[in-house]
């Protein structure tokens, strides 16, 4: 007798709870107000306006390198840090510089992706650099460092994939689109 009554105010509380919570539902479900209405597009909108990216909300990384009989490559990876959000307008800006003793510029070519881009912690950017090296010293640019910059100008340099100086034939350095998800990248570079 004990046992039926326990099971028989256990189905009873079972059947009260799920009946409330069909009530709630059907009535939160289908019936929103022009106040609850007004909430969910501020919140949109401000999920749409994320703030512009700065040189201190990421980190890039190496990896990847390959050397051909006269052709060299590595990937470069801009990761945000975590619980970062933010937006570029663009891609990054990619400049080179070589030894203070070098006049010539470095020619550079960045192939763009246009658009706006949003970098997370899981979603960052890719790209590889592509280079020639040498065949002649009159061929020869000597390069030192390379600065990754965001649209707002914040900017931070680096050497050019290994520390110290790297010949480059003289048309430059080719960065392919960025892309984004992980490239080959082996270890966040230290600043």
């Amino acid at each position: 007798m004990r046992l039926r009554t326990r099971a028989a105010a256990i189905s009873a509380t079972a059947i009260a709870i799920l009946l409330s919570a069909a009530a709630a539902a059907s009535a939160t479900i289908g019936s929103w107000t022009s106040a609850d209405k007004s909430t969910a597009q501020r919140l949109a909108a401000g999920a749409a306006t994320i703030r512009p990216c700065t040189i201190d909300d990421v980190s890039f990384y190496f990896g990847g390198y390959t050397a051909g009989t006269s052709r060299r490559s590595f990937d470069l990876t801009v990761l945000a840090h975590d619980g970062i959000t933010c937006t570029l307008k663009d891609t990054p800006l990619i400049s080179l510089t070589g030894p203070a003793d070098q006049t010539k510029p470095i020619p550079v070519s960045v192939n763009g992706r246009g658009g706006t881009l949003v970098l997370r912690p899981d979603s960052p950017l890719h790209t590889t650099a592509i280079y020639n090296i040498p065949d002649a010293p009159e061929h020869t640019l000597k390069v030192s460092s390379m600065t990754l910059a965001m649209p707002d100008h914040t900017s931070r340099s680096t050497y050019f994939f290994v520390p110290g100086v790297s010949d480059v034939y003289q048309t430059g350095v080719s960065f392919t689109s960025w892309t984004t998800g992980l490239g080959l990248g082996q270890g966040e570079e230290a600043f």
